[in-house]
């Protein structure tokens, strides 16, 4: 997917002075949110390359809403589940017919079809674009096609998956270029069938509770929710399910392509690999007319920056540019007084953006959060977390919503969603920004320029500490952490040594090698 680039540097620059290490951990500070410069409109989908060539039509099987019984109900928490994992027909890259193309290179085409599918997602094993190879990914009813796709990341058992396609099918463009006589392609092993979301029936408000459209509160439709996402995410490898997040300023505010959720919505790299962020899912009008998230520009892949679930939180980075429009302030202090304003924007059952008004009842440690079949706390996927208590006056809050911002007085963020009662969807529970911070603030707080980068050191295996912070002291053992820590326009500087990575720099910085001698290799073991 078009996600990385494998680049190889040989450098050799002298190394700079650094500063002394100071802790800060225990600090309180705030950041004002703040409009983003301007869209990142190539994210907008596109038209296929060669639309004249027919595609083969396939058919899956039907997609289906498992019994009440089915494991993945049992497994996951406030992350409602959404959609399941399945083997893909065997062998279906062989019912590839490829044309060539005037440039001399070949294109084919497969779209994939499930009745009663609300969404569609394609698993591939394998590496693919080496030699140039191309993917597009497209809606066949509206045309709206992403991509070209190449070089994706893969997780550690060699897979990797699509972007999302709302609706019933899902089209697969592949390009080869001219002259490349063997081709590298993959094999497709599985489909990702979604049968709840985005239409808005699968997850209606119980008891009365009614959600209020975010385009009808004009100041926050057009500031903060533009920096509120959704999230299609994996979990455990065979459960869909959609979540909300949003993108997070920082200080110097550069717009780095750092996004927060929560942590029972991603919990590991593999899941990080899985995410699709969809941007603007809003209406223009109140009450109007939701677009078409087919249309809607959508980022693919996050890296797992840092984690903290004690608070449920999770920072990612995002492996392509992201169409935030905001980017939401921050408040780390661990106060917030009973009765102060809060709300949240979120992307209830992974649908169009809604905003909720309340205030804060109370700061609750370790509350225990497990699914309705279970009581007992000790038992995964239980789990505990610091949580600020929210009671929302006359809007709520739905799964879907896991991993959105709630707000306060100054419209900063101060948690994540984790929960609420299964039975009242006017009480969220929000995991505490200010114990996360501790961790996550590296990424968002006075970022160490040079950054530091050196492989020899054991890291954050876990990226659930504060061991990694980009200093001479604490420095990430992998560029690619670096390169999201450093502001626009920094350094990141690299102890000599061979990095086995691949990937995209998509803003603007300096990768030079640390001290006098050695060479730095990024791209190869």
């Amino acid at each position: 997917m078009k996600r990385y680039l494998g680049i190889a540097l040989a450098v050799a620059l002298a190394g700079a002075a650094t500063a002394q290490e100071e802790d800060l951990l225990s600090i309180e500070v705030a950041i004002d949110g703040a409009p983003a410069p301007k869209q990142v409109n190539w994210l907008l989908p596109g038209t296929r390359l060669a639309p004249q060539v027919p595609a083969v039509q396939v058919e899956l099987p039907r997609t289906e809403r498992p019994e009440p019984s089915w494991e993945g109900y049992s497994e996951v928490i406030a992350f409602q589940p959404a959609g399941y994992a399945a083997p893909a027909p065997p062998e279906l890259m062989k019912r590839l017919r490829w044309r060539e193309l005037p440039d001399g290179g070949r294109v084919a085409a497969l779209e994939l079809h499930s009745q009663d599918a609300k969404a569609l997602r394609v698993q591939f094993t394998g590496h693919f674009g080496r030699n140039g190879e191309q993917l597009r990914v497209y809606d066949p009813k509206g045309g709206y096609t992403f991509g070209p796709y190449s070089n994706p990341i893969l997780n550690e058992d060699g897979t990797w998956w699509t972007t999302i396609i709302f609706g019933e099918r899902i089209g697969l463009e592949f390009y080869i270029p001219s002259g490349v006589e063997r081709p590298q392609l993959p094999e497709l092993t599985g489909i990702g069938y979604m049968f709840a979301g985005w239409e808005g029936g699968d997850f209606e408000p119980a008891g009365g509770c009614l959600f209020r459209d975010v385009a009808c509160e004009a100041s926050w439709r057009d500031g903060e929710a533009r920096g509120v996402t959704m999230l299609s995410v994996l979990s455990g490898g065979n459960v869909f399910g959609f979540c909300s997040g949003a993108a997070l300023n920082r200080n110097p505010g550069d717009f780095a392509p750092i996004v927060m959720t929560a942590h029972h919505c991603v919990e590991d790299q593999a899941e990080a690999n899985s995410t699709v962020f969809v941007w603007n899912f809003q209406n223009a009008t109140c009450n109007g007319t939701p677009p078409d998230p087919n249309s809607l520009p959508r980022s693919v892949g996050s890296l797992l920056l840092k984690r903290y679930p004690d608070s449920d939180w999770t920072l990612l980075g995002s492996y392509e540019p992201i169409a935030a429009g905001w980017y939401l302030g921050w408040d780390s202090s661990s106060s917030w007084s009973s009765g102060s304003a809060a709300t949240g924007i979120h992307h209830p059952g992974g649908t169009f953006k809604r905003i909720s008004f309340g205030s804060v009842t109370s700061s609750d440690n370790d509350r225990c959060f497990c699914p309705p079949s279970q009581s007992s706390c000790v038992i995964p996927p239980c789990f505990r977390a610091d949580v600020w208590s929210i009671d929302y006056t006359t809007y709520g809050i739905r799964p879907g919503s896991s991993g959105s911002p709630v707000m306060d007085g100054s419209r900063r963020v101060r948690g994540t969603l984790t929960a609420g009662p299964s039975d009242d969807c006017t009480i969220a529970r929000y995991g505490r920004f200010a114990d996360a911070f501790g961790n996550i603030r590296w990424y968002i707080f006075e970022m160490a320029n040079p950054t530091f980068v050196n492989r020899a050191v054991a890291g954050d295996p876990g990226n659930d500490g504060s061991s990694e912070r980009g200093t001479s002291a604490n420095p990430f053992n992998t560029v690619y952490e670096g390169t999201f820590c450093v502001p626009t326009g920094g350094t990141v500087r690299i102890v000599p040594g061979n990095y086995n990575e691949q990937f995209r720099v998509w803003r603007p910085m300096r990768l030079e090698r640390s001290g006098t001698s050695g060479v730095v290799v990024i791209g190869r073991p």
